[in-house]
């Protein structure tokens, strides 16, 4: 998602001292001189409209980043300053940034950042409240213990036994598909429609948004909202994407499809494939084969499916066979006995 600078503002803030609102560039009360707390909250003078700032120095300041209290004094400095304007103090280690790219009017905790040098200074991040190391350990003990839990259960089902069983009987089934080629309807974007098919009964549709501008493509934006630059400054921007939109299309062609499956099926050892009766315009498709053995544990019934012929053809009814098998009564190997 982009985001679209509709242009600067200049906020407020009120005196912890007496209570007074004061531009948000003056950097001491203008009612009682007392200097601008480093946890000051800005406010928006009207939060219905915005008035834009014209004066360049001011848009200038906002954009070299937040300002700096200086660590002696406490004065507040503008971010590329090397030294206090009040006590000409050292800014380049120990001087604490402003609070900055938080969304005037939301509810959100100041953070303070510490400069070791003029280039470290941050940008228009919005800060995050850090999580409790005490949640954060509960938060990973709880994901280990679900982890444990369904790793425990997953063992537990896979977990299997070897039984000796004898086979009962066997069934088996063998299917043909058959195509046919023909005329079918499809739909798809009007850049995906082969050259040779026409195109009817298209519609407008949105295709996909995108973070950066694409031809034709339409800018759609959400609520502007001012974001705290912690100079005393907002930042007035909007959340935009733009939409891609193009023709969605139906369109026939001709291509190769199932119009019949043909099944045959028995319980002798010898399984044969359906004989088929294709056509002019139709071809043999896909093949598919299932055999079943039942075995007999001790009194209780087993049944295994498998598309291997050559073990089915080894299930002679009375034969005994070692089979591993889970808690749950699946089948997971099964061997004749010699």
């Amino acid at each position: 998602m982009a985001k679209k600078i509709l242009g600067y503002v200049e906020l407020i803030w009120t005196c912890d001292s007496c209570g007074t609102k004061n531009p948000g560039a003056i950097k001491s009360c203008t009612a009682c001189g007392a200097p601008q707390p480093i946890g000051v909250r800005f406010e928006q003078v009207d939060a219905d409209s915005f008035n834009f700032i014209k004066d360049e120095a001011l848009i200038r300041m906002a954009q070299q980043g937040p300002d700096k209290h200086c660590p002696y004094c406490g004065t507040r400095n503008l971010a590329d300053a090397l030294t206090c304007v009040q006590c000409n103090g050292d800014l380049t280690v120990g001087a604490k940034s402003r609070p900055s790219g938080m969304v005037v009017g939301q509810d959100a905790q100041p953070t303070e950042v510490e400069i070791d040098t003029p280039g470290s200074l941050p940008g228009f991040e919005r800060t995050a409240t850090p999580m409790s190391r005490g949640l954060l350990l509960l938060i990973i003990l709880a994901v280990l213990g679900l982890c444990f839990f369904f790793m425990w259960n997953t063992f537990k089902a896979n977990r299997t036994t070897d039984v000796n069983g004898v086979v009962l009987s066997t069934a088996w089934e063998r299917s043909m598909a058959i195509e046919a080629y023909t005329t079918v309807t499809e739909s798809d974007w009007l850049s995906n429609i082969p050259s040779n098919a026409s195109a009817y009964g298209c519609s407008s549709r949105l295709k996909y948004n995108s973070s950066t501008y694409v031809p034709g493509s339409v800018e759609s934006c959400g609520e502007p909202y001012t974001v705290d630059t912690g100079t005393g400054i907002g930042q007035v921007v909007q959340d935009c994407v733009y939409q891609v939109y193009e023709d969605y299309c139906r369109y026939e062609t001709q291509a190769w499809v199932v119009v019949d499956t043909v099944t045959t099926s028995g319980t002798d050892a010898y399984a044969s494939w359906p004989d088929l009766n294709l056509m002019q315009n139709q071809r043999l498709g896909g093949r598919s084969e299932r055999y079943t053995i039942y075995f007999d544990v001790n009194g209780r019934s087993y049944n295994m499916r498998t598309s291997n012929f050559e073990l089915y053809q080894s299930a002679v009814p009375g034969s005994s066979w070692t089979l591993a098998v889970t808690e749950g009564g699946d089948i997971r190997r099964a061997e004749p006995n010699p």
